[in-house]
């Protein structure tokens, strides 16, 4: 597929084995936020925290304000850009899932954390005076550590990540008032996780639940519960967002994306797209990539 956007590898930017690292908010640093005008992917995650300044970002063709007091979560995958019109103060984490996994990690994979890889909740979070004086502390410690690297850094530096993660999760958790968010439900996480990598129009709900073990009837109320979404509703999500990325990040057309996605008839791939979107999808990548290159 021809890419009409930068991808950026986890290895052109991190340290620590490839897989962490911090970067100052500002330009001239080298961040792969800040310092990049134009817009792009990345194969890794990131969190942004902004402490100063002002703009706008768009994040997978949704636009929101670069407020102070902020933070912005990019997974994998999703198409984004920073337009700020001053210069921005905080700081961004780059990290791959890979960081995550230890032994004695309270999270295991970010397609438990409800701010990464989501179908439903914004990658903006704005935090409370409470929330920010409860993070600061952290999130100072966890930017010194990484900053001294004094000797045994890395496994310090992991418990002040895992720290941040966990308070994370609990105030989005809080916030989306939503009971089994907290603690997601290893069943939510793990049809996330098969939706994420295996999405077609032929695959129904029955054929995740056979792969889970699971009753379907069992693992629609699950996801109900702590979704407040359908399974199917996650399985078309999942379908147009992966149409909208190829829409705006390729050249190929609309039939050709229509086949790579497995739909059989380009003509229903269209009512399909129109019905979940509101656009047809040569509408939409016209719209989104003007939107782009107005931001640029």
């Amino acid at each position: 597929m021809k890419e009409n956007h930068t991808v950026h590898k986890a290895e052109e930017f991190m340290g620590i084995e490839s897989n962490f690292k911090i970067y100052p908010f500002t330009d001239g640093t080298g961040c792969p936020i800040s310092d990049v005008q134009e817009a792009h992917l990345h194969e890794f995650y990131v969190v942004h925290y902004v402490s100063a300044g002002s703009g706008s970002c768009v994040i997978d063709f949704e636009t929101y304000d670069i407020i102070p007091g902020s933070l912005y979560f990019v997974s994998p995958g999703q198409l984004h850009l920073w337009n700020p019109e001053n210069i921005v103060d905080g700081f961004v984490m780059v990290f791959t899932d890979d960081f995550l996994k230890s032994p004695e990690a309270p999270i295991h994979s970010a397609y438990e954390l409800e701010f990464f890889n989501s179908v439903i909740n914004s990658p903006m979070f704005m935090l409370s005076t409470d929330q920010k004086a409860e993070l600061g502390s952290v999130m100072s410690s966890l930017c010194r550590e990484f900053s001294s690297k004094k000797p045994g850094f890395e496994t310090v530096l992991r418990s002040y990540f895992h720290i941040l993660m966990v308070c994370l999760q609990r105030m989005f958790a809080d916030r989306m008032q939503r009971p089994g968010a907290r603690v997601e439900n290893p069943m939510v996480r793990e049809f996330k996780k098969l939706v994420s990598a295996h999405h077609s129009p032929q695959l129904r709900v029955q054929d995740y639940a056979e792969r889970m073990n699971v009753s379907v009837s069992r693992l629609s109320a699950v996801i109900k519960e702590v979704t407040s979404m359908t399974p199917g509703q996650i399985v078309r999500n999942e379908l147009i967002n992966t149409a909208k990325r190829m829409l705006a990040n390729s050249d190929k057309n609309v039939s050709e994306i229509c086949y790579e996605l497995k739909f059989e008839d380009p003509s229903y791939f269209g009512r399909f797209f129109k019905r979940e979107t509101g656009f047809t999808p040569s509408v939409f990548r016209e719209h989104v990539r003007g939107k782009y290159q107005q931001l640029v």
